[in-house]
Protein backbone atom coordinates (compact mmCIF):
# COMPACT_ATOMS: atom_id res chain seq x y z
CA UNK A 1 0.00 0.00 0.00
CA UNK A 2 1.39 3.38 -0.98
CA UNK A 3 0.42 6.56 0.83
CA UNK A 4 0.92 9.61 -1.33
CA UNK A 5 3.76 11.76 -0.08
CA UNK A 6 3.79 15.42 -1.07
CA UNK A 7 7.17 16.27 -2.56
CA UNK A 8 6.45 19.96 -3.15
CA UNK A 9 3.41 22.07 -2.54
CA UNK A 10 3.55 24.45 -5.49
CA UNK A 11 0.07 23.65 -6.71
CA UNK A 12 -1.73 24.22 -3.46
CA UNK A 13 0.35 27.22 -2.49
CA UNK A 14 0.13 28.98 -5.84
CA UNK A 15 -3.24 28.15 -7.34
CA UNK A 16 -6.67 28.43 -5.76
CA UNK A 17 -9.93 29.53 -7.31
CA UNK A 18 -12.63 30.71 -4.97
CA UNK A 19 -13.19 34.42 -5.37
CA UNK A 20 -11.25 35.48 -2.30
CA UNK A 21 -8.00 37.33 -1.65
CA UNK A 22 -5.73 34.47 -2.64
CA UNK A 23 -4.22 36.32 -5.61
CA UNK A 24 -2.60 38.77 -3.21
CA UNK A 25 -0.79 36.08 -1.25
CA UNK A 26 2.86 35.28 -1.82
CA UNK A 27 3.38 31.74 -3.17
CA UNK A 28 5.14 29.58 -0.61
CA UNK A 29 7.41 27.91 -3.14
CA UNK A 30 10.57 28.44 -5.13
CA UNK A 31 9.41 26.31 -8.07
CA UNK A 32 8.00 27.73 -11.29
CA UNK A 33 5.48 25.85 -13.37
CA UNK A 34 8.13 25.32 -16.04
CA UNK A 35 10.39 23.66 -13.50
CA UNK A 36 7.68 21.49 -12.03
CA UNK A 37 6.32 20.24 -15.33
CA UNK A 38 9.76 19.92 -16.86
CA UNK A 39 10.54 16.60 -15.17
CA UNK A 40 8.73 13.37 -14.44
CA UNK A 41 9.40 13.82 -10.72
CA UNK A 42 7.86 17.28 -10.88
CA UNK A 43 4.76 15.95 -12.63
CA UNK A 44 4.45 13.26 -9.98
CA UNK A 45 4.69 15.92 -7.28
CA UNK A 46 1.92 17.89 -8.96
CA UNK A 47 -0.32 14.80 -9.06
CA UNK A 48 0.39 14.17 -5.38
CA UNK A 49 -0.67 17.74 -4.71
CA UNK A 50 -3.89 17.12 -6.64
CA UNK A 51 -4.78 14.13 -4.45
CA UNK A 52 -3.92 16.13 -1.36
CA UNK A 53 -6.36 18.83 -2.44
CA UNK A 54 -9.10 16.27 -3.20
CA UNK A 55 -8.55 14.63 0.22
CA UNK A 56 -8.20 17.96 2.08
CA UNK A 57 -10.11 18.38 5.36
CA UNK A 58 -12.27 21.07 3.76
CA UNK A 59 -13.45 18.48 1.21
CA UNK A 60 -13.22 14.72 1.74
CA UNK A 61 -11.21 14.85 4.95
CA UNK A 62 -13.90 16.51 7.04
CA UNK A 63 -16.69 18.37 5.22
CA UNK A 64 -18.41 15.34 3.71
CA UNK A 65 -18.61 13.85 7.21
CA UNK A 66 -19.31 16.84 9.43
CA UNK A 67 -21.62 18.55 6.94
CA UNK A 68 -22.89 16.32 4.15
CA UNK A 69 -23.68 13.31 6.37
CA UNK A 70 -26.11 15.17 8.68
CA UNK A 71 -27.62 17.39 5.99
CA UNK A 72 -28.34 14.24 3.97
CA UNK A 73 -31.12 13.55 6.49
CA UNK A 74 -29.71 10.18 7.51
CA UNK A 75 -27.39 11.34 10.33
CA UNK A 76 -27.42 13.60 13.38
CA UNK A 77 -24.66 16.00 14.45
CA UNK A 78 -24.38 17.60 17.87
CA UNK A 79 -22.20 20.45 16.57
CA UNK A 80 -23.94 23.56 17.83
CA UNK A 81 -22.37 25.84 15.22
CA UNK A 82 -23.99 23.83 12.45
CA UNK A 83 -27.48 23.14 13.78
CA UNK A 84 -28.92 24.87 10.73
CA UNK A 85 -27.44 22.19 8.49
CA UNK A 86 -28.34 19.29 10.79
CA UNK A 87 -31.94 20.50 10.98
CA UNK A 88 -32.08 20.84 7.16
CA UNK A 89 -32.37 24.62 7.45
CA UNK A 90 -28.90 25.34 6.10
CA UNK A 91 -27.90 28.98 5.71
CA UNK A 92 -25.68 30.23 2.87
CA UNK A 93 -23.12 31.41 5.43
CA UNK A 94 -22.91 28.02 7.17
CA UNK A 95 -19.28 27.40 8.11
CA UNK A 96 -19.19 24.08 6.26
CA UNK A 97 -20.61 25.26 2.96
CA UNK A 98 -18.22 28.21 2.90
CA UNK A 99 -15.33 25.75 3.28
CA UNK A 100 -16.52 23.04 0.92
CA UNK A 101 -17.20 25.14 -2.20
CA UNK A 102 -13.78 26.89 -2.35
CA UNK A 103 -11.89 23.68 -1.64
CA UNK A 104 -13.69 21.89 -4.46
CA UNK A 105 -12.81 24.70 -6.83
CA UNK A 106 -9.27 24.73 -5.55
CA UNK A 107 -9.06 21.04 -6.48
CA UNK A 108 -10.47 21.82 -9.93
CA UNK A 109 -7.88 24.54 -10.39
CA UNK A 110 -5.06 22.18 -9.51
CA UNK A 111 -6.43 19.81 -12.17
CA UNK A 112 -6.62 22.68 -14.64
CA UNK A 113 -3.02 23.68 -13.95
CA UNK A 114 -1.80 20.14 -14.59
CA UNK A 115 -3.92 19.75 -17.73
CA UNK A 116 -2.89 23.13 -19.12
CA UNK A 117 0.81 22.47 -18.66
CA UNK A 118 0.87 18.89 -19.88
CA UNK A 119 -1.41 19.43 -22.86
CA UNK A 120 0.85 22.24 -24.05
CA UNK A 121 4.29 20.82 -23.35
CA UNK A 122 6.60 19.59 -26.12
CA UNK A 123 8.67 17.59 -23.65
CA UNK A 124 8.65 13.82 -23.73
CA UNK A 125 7.59 12.68 -20.27
CA UNK A 126 6.94 9.00 -19.54
CA UNK A 127 4.18 9.80 -17.04
CA UNK A 128 2.47 12.53 -19.07
CA UNK A 129 -0.52 10.49 -20.23
CA UNK A 130 -1.28 8.85 -16.89
CA UNK A 131 -0.91 12.22 -15.15
CA UNK A 132 -3.34 13.80 -17.59
CA UNK A 133 -5.75 10.91 -17.08
CA UNK A 134 -5.68 11.46 -13.33
CA UNK A 135 -6.15 15.21 -13.67
CA UNK A 136 -9.19 14.72 -15.93
CA UNK A 137 -10.51 12.04 -13.58
CA UNK A 138 -10.29 14.20 -10.45
CA UNK A 139 -11.70 17.24 -12.23
CA UNK A 140 -14.67 15.19 -13.40
CA UNK A 141 -15.19 13.61 -9.98
CA UNK A 142 -15.16 17.03 -8.32
CA UNK A 143 -17.58 18.58 -10.79
CA UNK A 144 -19.81 15.53 -10.35
CA UNK A 145 -19.95 16.24 -6.63
CA UNK A 146 -20.54 19.94 -7.26
CA UNK A 147 -23.43 19.47 -9.68
CA UNK A 148 -25.18 17.04 -7.35
CA UNK A 149 -24.75 19.31 -4.33
CA UNK A 150 -25.43 22.69 -5.95
CA UNK A 151 -26.95 22.15 -9.41
CA UNK A 152 -25.50 24.26 -12.21
CA UNK A 153 -22.17 25.80 -11.17
CA UNK A 154 -19.47 27.93 -12.82
CA UNK A 155 -17.33 25.88 -15.19
CA UNK A 156 -13.61 26.59 -15.03
CA UNK A 157 -11.36 24.62 -17.37
CA UNK A 158 -8.28 26.87 -17.41
CA UNK A 159 -6.14 28.04 -14.49
CA UNK A 160 -7.54 30.99 -12.57
CA UNK A 161 -5.96 34.38 -13.13
CA UNK A 162 -6.91 37.94 -12.31
CA UNK A 163 -8.36 38.24 -15.82
CA UNK A 164 -10.73 35.25 -15.66
CA UNK A 165 -11.50 35.12 -11.96
CA UNK A 166 -15.25 35.79 -12.09
CA UNK A 167 -17.47 33.25 -13.83
CA UNK A 168 -21.28 32.92 -14.00
CA UNK A 169 -23.19 29.74 -13.21
CA UNK A 170 -23.42 27.29 -16.09
CA UNK A 171 -26.43 25.09 -16.65
CA UNK A 172 -26.65 21.70 -15.02
CA UNK A 173 -26.49 20.01 -18.42
CA UNK A 174 -23.35 21.91 -19.38
CA UNK A 175 -21.68 20.69 -16.20
CA UNK A 176 -22.72 17.12 -16.95
CA UNK A 177 -21.40 17.43 -20.49
CA UNK A 178 -17.98 18.41 -19.13
CA UNK A 179 -18.04 15.61 -16.55
CA UNK A 180 -18.75 13.00 -19.20
CA UNK A 181 -16.12 14.43 -21.55
CA UNK A 182 -13.48 14.42 -18.80
CA UNK A 183 -14.23 10.85 -17.70
CA UNK A 184 -14.10 9.72 -21.32
CA UNK A 185 -10.64 11.28 -21.67
CA UNK A 186 -9.57 9.71 -18.38
CA UNK A 187 -10.81 6.33 -19.56
CA UNK A 188 -8.51 6.54 -22.59
CA UNK A 189 -5.47 7.76 -20.66
CA UNK A 190 -5.59 5.78 -17.44
CA UNK A 191 -3.87 2.39 -17.33
CA UNK A 192 -5.54 -0.95 -16.85
CA UNK A 193 -5.88 -2.46 -13.40
CA UNK A 194 -2.58 -3.72 -12.05
CA UNK A 195 -0.53 -1.42 -14.23
CA UNK A 196 -0.25 1.52 -11.85
CA UNK A 197 0.23 2.54 -8.24
CA UNK A 198 -2.14 0.86 -5.85
CA UNK A 199 -4.94 3.18 -4.80
CA UNK A 200 -4.86 5.35 -7.91
CA UNK A 201 -7.70 5.27 -10.44
CA UNK A 202 -7.49 3.02 -13.50
CA UNK A 203 -9.73 2.68 -16.57
CA UNK A 204 -12.42 0.73 -14.75
CA UNK A 205 -12.67 3.49 -12.13
CA UNK A 206 -13.62 5.87 -14.96
CA UNK A 207 -16.15 3.29 -16.20
CA UNK A 208 -17.67 3.05 -12.72
CA UNK A 209 -17.92 6.82 -12.39
CA UNK A 210 -19.45 7.22 -15.85
CA UNK A 211 -22.02 4.57 -14.96
CA UNK A 212 -22.92 6.57 -11.85
CA UNK A 213 -23.12 9.80 -13.87
CA UNK A 214 -25.53 8.27 -16.40
CA UNK A 215 -27.49 6.52 -13.64
CA UNK A 216 -27.91 9.82 -11.79
CA UNK A 217 -29.18 11.56 -14.91
CA UNK A 218 -31.45 8.63 -15.76
CA UNK A 219 -32.89 8.58 -12.24
CA UNK A 220 -33.98 12.19 -12.70
CA UNK A 221 -35.38 11.85 -16.24
CA UNK A 222 -36.18 8.12 -16.60
CA UNK A 223 -34.57 8.29 -20.04
CA UNK A 224 -34.11 4.73 -21.29
CA UNK A 225 -31.09 5.75 -23.37
CA UNK A 226 -29.34 7.05 -20.25
CA UNK A 227 -30.13 3.87 -18.34
CA UNK A 228 -28.59 1.94 -21.23
CA UNK A 229 -25.47 4.11 -21.21
CA UNK A 230 -25.19 3.53 -17.47
CA UNK A 231 -25.39 -0.22 -18.07
CA UNK A 232 -22.80 -0.10 -20.86
CA UNK A 233 -20.28 1.51 -18.52
CA UNK A 234 -21.06 -0.50 -15.38
CA UNK A 235 -20.86 -3.85 -17.15
CA UNK A 236 -17.24 -3.05 -18.05
CA UNK A 237 -16.45 -3.14 -14.34
CA UNK A 238 -18.29 -6.39 -13.64
CA UNK A 239 -15.92 -9.21 -12.77
CA UNK A 240 -12.88 -6.92 -12.65
CA UNK A 241 -13.04 -6.72 -8.85
CA UNK A 242 -14.25 -9.06 -6.13
CA UNK A 243 -16.07 -8.60 -2.84
CA UNK A 244 -14.12 -9.25 0.33
CA UNK A 245 -15.02 -12.48 2.11
CA UNK A 246 -16.92 -10.68 4.88
CA UNK A 247 -18.42 -7.23 5.21
CA UNK A 248 -16.75 -6.58 8.57
CA UNK A 249 -13.21 -6.91 7.22
CA UNK A 250 -13.76 -3.98 4.85
CA UNK A 251 -13.52 -1.58 7.78
CA UNK A 252 -10.83 -3.19 9.87
CA UNK A 253 -7.98 -0.73 10.56
CA UNK A 254 -5.08 -1.19 8.12
CA UNK A 255 -7.16 -3.36 5.78
CA UNK A 256 -7.10 -0.99 2.84
CA UNK A 257 -7.03 -1.12 -0.96
CA UNK A 258 -8.81 -4.47 -0.87
CA UNK A 259 -10.01 -6.49 -3.84
CA UNK A 260 -13.23 -4.46 -3.62
CA UNK A 261 -11.69 -0.98 -3.78
CA UNK A 262 -12.17 0.80 -7.10
CA UNK A 263 -11.05 4.26 -5.96
CA UNK A 264 -9.80 4.91 -2.46
CA UNK A 265 -8.32 8.11 -1.05
CA UNK A 266 -4.93 7.40 0.49
CA UNK A 267 -4.31 9.05 3.85
CA UNK A 268 -1.07 9.01 5.80
CA UNK A 269 -0.41 10.02 9.40
CA UNK A 270 2.12 12.74 8.63
CA UNK A 271 3.38 14.38 11.82
CA UNK A 272 1.02 16.86 13.41
CA UNK A 273 -0.81 17.79 10.21
CA UNK A 274 -4.56 17.33 10.66
CA UNK A 275 -5.44 15.68 7.37
CA UNK A 276 -8.80 14.09 8.10
CA UNK A 277 -11.42 14.15 10.83
CA UNK A 278 -13.07 10.89 9.86
CA UNK A 279 -11.95 9.11 13.06
CA UNK A 280 -12.76 12.07 15.28
CA UNK A 281 -16.15 12.67 13.67
CA UNK A 282 -17.67 9.24 14.32
CA UNK A 283 -15.80 7.94 17.39
CA UNK A 284 -17.32 8.77 20.81
CA UNK A 285 -14.99 11.03 22.75
CA UNK A 286 -14.75 8.72 25.76
CA UNK A 287 -14.34 5.36 24.01
CA UNK A 288 -10.57 5.44 23.46
CA UNK A 289 -7.68 7.24 25.14
CA UNK A 290 -7.47 10.02 22.55
CA UNK A 291 -9.50 13.13 21.88
CA UNK A 292 -12.38 12.85 19.42
CA UNK A 293 -15.62 14.68 18.64
CA UNK A 294 -18.07 11.79 18.20
CA UNK A 295 -20.49 14.27 16.67
CA UNK A 296 -21.86 12.28 13.76
CA UNK A 297 -24.38 9.55 14.62
CA UNK A 298 -26.88 7.66 12.44
CA UNK A 299 -30.43 8.89 12.86
CA UNK A 300 -32.64 6.60 14.91
CA UNK A 301 -34.85 5.68 11.97
CA UNK A 302 -31.77 4.97 9.83
CA UNK A 303 -30.74 2.23 12.24
CA UNK A 304 -34.29 0.96 12.79
CA UNK A 305 -34.93 0.65 9.04
CA UNK A 306 -32.03 -1.77 8.73
CA UNK A 307 -32.91 -3.67 11.90
CA UNK A 308 -36.55 -4.06 10.85
CA UNK A 309 -35.65 -5.28 7.36
CA UNK A 310 -32.89 -7.69 8.43
CA UNK A 311 -32.78 -8.26 12.22
CA UNK A 312 -30.11 -10.95 11.80
CA UNK A 313 -27.91 -9.11 9.29
CA UNK A 314 -24.21 -9.42 10.29
CA UNK A 315 -23.63 -5.98 8.78
CA UNK A 316 -25.54 -4.44 11.69
CA UNK A 317 -22.97 -5.70 14.21
CA UNK A 318 -20.18 -4.74 11.81
CA UNK A 319 -21.21 -1.10 11.50
CA UNK A 320 -23.26 -0.16 14.58
CA UNK A 321 -22.47 0.20 18.26
CA UNK A 322 -25.78 -0.04 20.12
CA UNK A 323 -27.25 -0.19 23.65
CA UNK A 324 -24.13 0.83 25.60
CA UNK A 325 -20.34 0.80 25.61
CA UNK A 326 -17.58 0.75 28.17
CA UNK A 327 -15.79 4.07 28.38
CA UNK A 328 -12.03 4.38 28.63
CA UNK A 329 -12.38 4.99 32.38
CA UNK A 330 -14.21 1.68 32.84
CA UNK A 331 -17.70 3.07 33.37
CA UNK A 332 -20.64 2.28 31.09
CA UNK A 333 -22.44 4.76 28.88
CA UNK A 334 -25.91 4.03 27.56
CA UNK A 335 -26.76 4.89 23.96
CA UNK A 336 -29.69 4.14 21.67
CA UNK A 337 -31.93 2.22 22.08
CA UNK A 338 -31.21 2.10 25.84
CA UNK A 339 -31.20 5.90 25.75
CA UNK A 340 -33.34 8.06 23.47
CA UNK A 341 -32.76 11.62 24.66
CA UNK A 342 -29.65 13.76 24.53
CA UNK A 343 -26.58 13.57 22.33
CA UNK A 344 -26.06 9.93 23.27
CA UNK A 345 -29.57 8.94 22.23
CA UNK A 346 -28.20 7.54 18.98
CA UNK A 347 -26.29 4.51 17.82
CA UNK A 348 -22.64 4.89 16.80
CA UNK A 349 -21.24 4.15 13.34
CA UNK A 350 -18.12 2.03 13.83
CA UNK A 351 -16.74 1.95 10.28
CA UNK A 352 -14.03 4.49 11.06
CA UNK A 353 -12.86 3.40 14.49
CA UNK A 354 -9.07 3.34 14.82
CA UNK A 355 -7.52 2.29 18.16
CA UNK A 356 -4.10 3.49 16.93
CA UNK A 357 -5.30 7.02 16.13
CA UNK A 358 -2.98 9.61 17.67
CA UNK A 359 -5.65 12.27 18.18
CA UNK A 360 -4.55 14.44 15.27
CA UNK A 361 -3.80 12.56 12.07
CA UNK A 362 -5.00 9.32 10.57
CA UNK A 363 -3.83 6.92 7.92
CA UNK A 364 -7.30 5.43 7.49
CA UNK A 365 -8.21 5.63 3.83
CA UNK A 366 -11.58 6.72 2.53
CA UNK A 367 -13.35 4.53 -0.03
CA UNK A 368 -14.86 6.73 -2.70
CA UNK A 369 -16.29 3.89 -4.76
CA UNK A 370 -16.19 0.11 -4.29
CA UNK A 371 -17.36 -2.99 -6.12
CA UNK A 372 -20.49 -3.59 -4.01
CA UNK A 373 -21.66 -0.13 -5.06
CA UNK A 374 -21.26 -1.09 -8.73
CA UNK A 375 -23.14 -4.37 -8.21
CA UNK A 376 -26.04 -2.50 -6.63
CA UNK A 377 -25.91 0.01 -9.47
CA UNK A 378 -26.06 -2.82 -12.02
CA UNK A 379 -29.05 -4.33 -10.21
CA UNK A 380 -30.89 -1.00 -10.22
CA UNK A 381 -30.01 -0.21 -13.84
CA UNK A 382 -30.97 -3.65 -15.11
CA UNK A 383 -34.30 -3.50 -13.29
CA UNK A 384 -35.05 -0.15 -14.93
CA UNK A 385 -34.21 -1.52 -18.38
CA UNK A 386 -35.76 -4.99 -18.19
CA UNK A 387 -37.48 -5.42 -14.85
CA UNK A 388 -36.43 -7.82 -12.06
CA UNK A 389 -34.78 -10.35 -14.35
CA UNK A 390 -32.44 -13.13 -13.30
CA UNK A 391 -29.58 -10.82 -14.20
CA UNK A 392 -30.83 -8.00 -11.95
CA UNK A 393 -31.44 -10.42 -9.08
CA UNK A 394 -27.98 -11.89 -9.53
CA UNK A 395 -26.20 -8.60 -8.96
CA UNK A 396 -27.97 -7.67 -5.72
CA UNK A 397 -27.92 -11.22 -4.41
CA UNK A 398 -24.15 -11.30 -4.85
CA UNK A 399 -23.96 -8.42 -2.37
CA UNK A 400 -26.43 -10.08 -0.01
CA UNK A 401 -24.57 -13.39 -0.16
CA UNK A 402 -21.40 -11.67 1.03
CA UNK A 403 -23.39 -9.84 3.70
CA UNK A 404 -24.39 -13.20 5.25
CA UNK A 405 -20.78 -14.33 5.60
CA UNK A 406 -19.08 -14.06 8.98
CA UNK A 407 -15.81 -15.35 10.36
CA UNK A 408 -17.69 -18.08 12.19
CA UNK A 409 -20.22 -19.16 9.57
CA UNK A 410 -23.08 -18.04 7.36
CA UNK A 411 -26.11 -16.17 8.69
CA UNK A 412 -29.66 -16.63 7.39
CA UNK A 413 -30.12 -12.91 6.75
CA UNK A 414 -30.19 -10.81 4.68
CA UNK A 415 -32.27 -13.09 2.48
CA UNK A 416 -31.84 -12.95 -1.29
CA UNK A 417 -34.19 -10.84 -3.36
CA UNK A 418 -37.07 -12.95 -4.62
CA UNK A 419 -38.05 -13.43 -8.26
CA UNK A 420 -41.61 -12.56 -7.22
CA UNK A 421 -40.76 -8.87 -6.76
CA UNK A 422 -42.37 -6.45 -9.18
CA UNK A 423 -40.28 -3.80 -10.92
CA UNK A 424 -41.61 -1.14 -8.54
CA UNK A 425 -40.94 -3.30 -5.48
CA UNK A 426 -37.43 -4.05 -6.71
CA UNK A 427 -36.80 -0.33 -7.24
CA UNK A 428 -37.90 0.51 -3.70
CA UNK A 429 -35.86 -2.29 -2.17
CA UNK A 430 -32.65 -1.62 -4.11
CA UNK A 431 -32.57 2.00 -3.00
CA UNK A 432 -32.82 0.91 0.62
CA UNK A 433 -30.17 -1.78 0.05
CA UNK A 434 -27.77 0.98 -0.89
CA UNK A 435 -28.30 2.53 2.53
CA UNK A 436 -27.78 -0.77 4.35
CA UNK A 437 -24.58 -1.59 2.47
CA UNK A 438 -23.00 1.85 2.01
CA UNK A 439 -24.06 3.87 5.06
CA UNK A 440 -21.50 6.49 6.07
CA UNK A 441 -19.61 6.29 2.77
CA UNK A 442 -20.90 9.59 1.33
CA UNK A 443 -23.73 8.18 -0.81
CA UNK A 444 -26.70 9.23 1.34
CA UNK A 445 -27.17 12.76 -0.03
CA UNK A 446 -26.91 11.60 -3.64
CA UNK A 447 -29.18 8.57 -3.33
CA UNK A 448 -31.95 10.39 -1.51
CA UNK A 449 -32.02 13.28 -4.02
CA UNK A 450 -31.56 11.70 -7.43
CA UNK A 451 -35.01 10.04 -7.48
CA UNK A 452 -36.74 13.41 -7.20
CA UNK A 453 -38.50 15.46 -4.55
CA UNK A 454 -41.38 13.07 -3.86
CA UNK A 455 -38.94 10.26 -3.15
CA UNK A 456 -36.85 12.55 -0.92
CA UNK A 457 -39.98 13.71 0.89
CA UNK A 458 -41.06 10.16 1.65
CA UNK A 459 -37.67 8.56 2.24
CA UNK A 460 -36.09 11.31 4.35
CA UNK A 461 -38.58 13.87 5.65
CA UNK A 462 -41.62 11.71 6.40
CA UNK A 463 -39.60 8.69 7.58
CA UNK A 464 -37.81 10.91 10.06
CA UNK A 465 -40.61 13.21 11.21
CA UNK A 466 -43.07 10.34 11.66
CA UNK A 467 -40.65 8.09 13.53
CA UNK A 468 -42.28 7.09 16.80
CA UNK A 469 -39.23 7.26 19.06
CA UNK A 470 -37.59 10.64 18.43
CA UNK A 471 -35.67 12.15 21.34
CA UNK A 472 -35.37 15.67 22.65
CA UNK A 473 -32.37 16.47 20.43
CA UNK A 474 -33.96 15.25 17.20
CA UNK A 475 -35.02 17.97 14.79
CA UNK A 476 -38.29 18.00 12.87
CA UNK A 477 -37.27 18.43 9.27
CA UNK A 478 -38.96 21.13 7.17
CA UNK A 479 -41.08 20.10 4.21
CA UNK A 480 -39.22 22.14 1.62
CA UNK A 481 -37.98 21.49 -1.89
CA UNK A 482 -34.97 23.68 -1.17
CA UNK A 483 -33.26 20.70 0.49
CA UNK A 484 -32.81 19.05 -2.87
CA UNK A 485 -29.74 21.31 -3.25
CA UNK A 486 -27.26 23.08 -1.01
CA UNK A 487 -27.11 26.87 -0.97
CA UNK A 488 -24.49 28.68 -3.00
CA UNK A 489 -22.15 30.03 -0.29
CA UNK A 490 -22.69 33.63 0.69
CA UNK A 491 -18.95 34.20 0.25
CA UNK A 492 -19.20 33.21 -3.41
CA UNK A 493 -22.17 35.49 -4.04
CA UNK A 494 -20.42 38.36 -2.30
CA UNK A 495 -17.04 37.94 -4.01
CA UNK A 496 -17.89 36.64 -7.48
CA UNK A 497 -18.88 39.63 -9.61
CA UNK A 498 -20.55 37.33 -12.17
CA UNK A 499 -22.99 35.90 -9.60
CA UNK A 500 -25.59 37.68 -7.47
CA UNK A 501 -28.44 36.80 -5.13
CA UNK A 502 -30.72 36.09 -8.10
CA UNK A 503 -28.44 33.13 -8.90
CA UNK A 504 -28.98 31.56 -5.47
CA UNK A 505 -30.68 28.17 -5.34
CA UNK A 506 -34.46 28.18 -4.65
CA UNK A 507 -35.47 28.69 -1.03
CA UNK A 508 -32.22 30.24 0.14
Amino acid sequence: MKKYQIIISFVLATFCVSCQDFLEEEPETFFSEEQVFGTEDGVEAAINGLYQSFANPAYHGTSIHGFIAPISGKFFSNQGASQDATSLNCLPNNIWVTRLWPQMYSTINVSNTIINNLENTTLTLANKETALGQAYFIRAATYFDLVRYFGGVPIRTIPATEDNLFLPRNSKQEVYDLIISDFEKAKLMLPNAGEYLQGRPVKTAANAYLAKVYMTQASETNDAALWQQAYNEAIQVYGQYSLTATYAELFEPNNENTSEAIFELQYGANGAVRNSDVVRSYTPKDLFSYATFGRIRPNKETYEQHLTQYPGDPRIDAMYLIDSYTKVDGSVKNIYPNQVNGNDGYTVLTKYFDPSFNGTTTDRNFIKIRYADVLLMLAEITNELNGPTTEALGYVNEVLTRARNTETGVATEPADFSATLSQDEFRTRIMRERQYELLGENHEWFDTRRRGYEYFLQEVIENHNNFSNLGNTDFIYPVSVKNMLLPIPSTEISNNQAINQADQNPGY
